[in-house]
């Protein structure tokens, strides 16, 4: 362990705005509307279903 060096960081940290529950959740809604492909996903769940048939013995 004496030869761990970590990096010290000297720079200030960014002061970021601390976001309401309501302003969180409407930054969720928007993400939701823009990056979410719902045919992608309805294709990828069809994708995942198994329609063989099999038995535990």
């Amino acid at each position: 362990m004496k030869d761990l060096k970590l990096p010290i960081i000297k720079e200030k940290a960014l002061k970021s705005k601390i976001l309401s529950m309501d302003d969180y959740l409407e930054f969720v809604q928007f993400n939701l509307k823009q990056a979410f492909d719902k045919k992608a996903y309805v294709k990828w769940k069809k994708m995942l279903n198994v329609n063989v048939s099999f038995s535990v013995k």
